[in-house]
């Protein structure tokens, strides 16, 4: 998807969501993942750890997951 779509895309995943419906979306992109209430991290096959949006930006989010990518490549401990 172009960048345009890919924020349409995302904008309606985030109405639908809001309107109750779960949304299981797999990724590899921070800044998709970044638009998400809850984002899991899978390592070996099993959930590693997760992050919870809260009240936190899209900014905020996207560095809380970068920061956890980072531990996780780097055998750093979780946060």
């Amino acid at each position: 998807l172009d960048s345009r779509a890919t924020a349409e895309l995302l904008r309606l995943f985030r109405e639908i969501n809001d309107e109750g419906q779960t949304i299981l979306m797999v990724t590899h992109s921070i800044t998709a993942a970044s638009h998400a209430k809850r984002v899991l991290f899978i390592k070996d096959g099993a959930v590693y750890h997760q992050l919870y949006r809260a009240s936190m930006s899209t900014a905020a989010m996207y560095q809380k997951i970068s920061d956890t990518l980072t531990l996780i490549a780097t055998g750093g401990a979780r946060k």
